[in-house]
């Protein structure tokens, strides 16, 4: 095979010995403007839209079928084993033509259309959540699956492992692209949307479990402008027009004084909503009208209605009422069924929407003292499980400054006043030690052997029932927990509506104590309810029935990042599941009265 290269070079010859593929000699000959490089027969030579020539691995590294591929890498270490091979890691744009092919219309690799089981992709996370996934979570060796192929030979771009890439999106120096083995499997393809949502959390120095590569080699290295052309291109999906005349009329009550629009800016049934713009010019947009940016508790007030549902129709998640699952944006107010009680449409679906909450995470950041703000709602491109009036999977917040293709805004009106978040105590008498909230008792604590002990770990559903009837006491039901987390006001975390670090034991303070573990009950005042419940947020995912049958884990753990454990985060584990961070808190009905 010839590698080519459309631009001119003086004539030169050179010799490289690449070391780790199997004492092939790559002889590189420029004679005017051609280069002539034969790869090996483990890599595909291929070139893109504008004449660059390269080579790319015909399977994840080590690049040799039938073999379970390297995982649990940062990118460092991607990079140094690229090297040691003589190589280097592909570029977005490199990974990116491989996998969509010459004509850039093969969305999975094999084709345009997804085709389920082609590849690897889509299965369930024993944990139910990324912050509790292991190395030894299920990985395929490489080509086992035989569909899971490009017309030029390129094994398993999609699917089974995330691939650390070359890239420049917004500063950060990398990327995974593909999706990995439990990827929602719309989002286990070529196109980069997966990895460049707003709720996407990248760290390259750190090791991701799921995350592979594979490596690539060209005849130079590429510029600095090649490896960041994805940037570019992502943005150029932006949808909306900035010309387009906003609509202040179109406004809903949503609370006392307060009014919310009906659709997102700029608030124009049938127009496509405003995106690409970042928090900071969505802040402006909206005061240029005379109004400000949404909150994210009154976006969620409104999304979610006097019920505080899921969706803005309901609970049950109805598939085509919102602009969500979808290949590509749609005009505000096309999904009729997509109403809010309140008379709003799109909260769920459609765009992200940037709201004016902060989020003081240093997790996420990806340089000291980046402001980030929340984000809400999905997009069209968004799962069900993220398309939520409450985030309950992911990590919606991003940096003040970064611009999105699939975000936009809405705007709000009048002062918001925050309710007093006093106790509320219910009237039932309970067991002693116990807490009554409404028409049921809790435990303060999550569940413990020994009283000022840790809480009791490695639980599954079965064994946190068992701890809870040992005690004369209950599992609590899904809507018992959330109700004593959250309150009557429906706040987002323990102690209110805005993080506050270091109130409760989450990944960053976990990483900055080495405190690998729970933390006794009561060790953080600070992450109390008004009515006393500790730890509800962090410490321990904590065990509780689901409506329907089964069960379901609250509040987060130690390791799930800090901001993320809020009174609606869940992870939907198998019940056999246990781990360091699994754990619950017991309920009871209340004790009779005296006779």
């Amino acid at each position: 095979m010839a590698l080519l290269s459309s631009s001119p070079r003086p004539a030169r010859v050179a010799v490289a010995r690449a070391a780790g593929l199997g004492g092939w000699i790559a002889l590189l000959l420029v004679v005017g403007c051609e280069t002539v490089d034969r790869a090996p027969e483990d890599m595909v030579q291929l070139s893109t839209a504008d004449g660059w020539s390269y080579a790319i691995d015909r399977y994840e590294f080590p690049n040799q079928p039938g073999a379970k591929p390297r995982t649990y890498v940062n990118m460092t270490e991607a990079d140094a084993a690229c090297a040691e091979a003589g190589k280097r890691l592909c570029t977005a744009q490199e990974w990116r033509r491989a996998c969509e092919g010459p004509e850039g219309d093969n969305r999975f690799g094999y084709g345009p259309g997804y085709q389920a089981g082609a590849c690897f992709a889509g299965q369930p996370l024993p944990s139910g959540h990324t912050s509790m996934m292991n190395p030894d979570e299920l990985v395929a060796a490489s080509g086992a699956y035989a569909g899971c192929v490009t017309p030029e030979g390129v094994h398993d771009l999609v699917g089974n492992l995330e691939e650390w890439v070359q890239d420049d999106w917004r500063g950060v120096r990398g990327m995974l692209e593909g999706g990995a083995w439990y990827t929602y499997p719309r989002y286990a393809d070529c196109s980069g949307r997966y990895s460049r949502q707003p709720d996407y959390r990248l760290d390259p120095d750190k090791r991701v479990y799921s995350a592979g590569f594979r490596c690539c080699v060209s005849p130079v290295p590429p510029s600095a402008e090649r490896v960041g052309a994805d940037a570019q291109r992502q943005l150029s999906l932006s949808t909306g027009d900035a010309d387009a005349r906003y609509d202040g009329s179109a406004e809903l009550p949503n609370g006392p004084g307060l009014w919310i629009d009906r659709f997102e800016y700029p608030n124009q049934a049938g127009a496509m909503p405003l995106t690409g713009v970042d928090a900071r010019a969505a802040v402006l947009l909206c005061q240029a009208e005379g109004k400000r940016l949404c909150q994210a508790h009154e976006w969620e007030r409104a999304c979610g209605g006097s019920e505080h549902a899921a969706q803005p129709y309901g609970d049950r998640y109805i598939r085509a009422a919102c602009a969500v699952e979808l290949d590509k944006p749609t005009p505000s107010g096309e999904h009729l069924g997509c109403l809010a009680e309140n008379g709003a449409q799109d909260l769920v679906g459609s765009v992200w929407e940037w709201t004016d909450t902060p989020l003081d995470l240093p997790a996420l950041q990806s340089s000291p003292g980046q402001e980030l703000r929340e984000l809400r709602g999905g997009s069209w491109y968004t799962d069900p499980l993220k398309a939520t009036c409450q985030p309950r999977e992911g990590y919606p917040a991003a940096p003040i400054d970064a611009r999105f293709p699939e975000v936009g805004f809405r705007c709000c009106r009048g002062e918001s006043e925050e309710a007093a978040d006093l106790p509320v105590l219910g009237a039932r008498r309970c067991p002693a030690g116990m807490v009554a909230i409404g028409e049921f008792c809790i435990d303060p604590d999550e569940h413990t052997g020994v009283a000022g002990d840790r809480p009791t770990a490695n639980l599954d559903l079965i064994g946190a029932r068992q701890a809870c009837s040992d005690e004369g006491k209950r599992l609590c039901s899904e809507d018992e927990w959330t109700q004593a987390c959250a309150g009557p006001t429906q706040r987002r975390w323990p102690y209110g509506n805005v993080y506050e670090p270091d109130r409760c034991h989450d990944e960053s303070r976990a990483r900055e104590s080495q405190a690998g573990e729970a933390l006794p009950g009561g060790s953080l005042p600070g992450c109390a309810t008004p009515e006393g419940l500790m730890d509800m947020s962090g410490n321990l995912w904590e065990w509780v029935e689901r409506e329907g049958g089964g069960g379901v884990l609250a509040g987060g753990g130690w390791n799930i990042a800090a901001g993320l454990g809020q009174c609606s985060a869940r992870a939907a584990a198998a019940s056999d599941y246990k781990a360091a961070e699994t754990g619950t808190r017991c309920c009871h009905d209340g004790l009779r009265a005296a006779p």
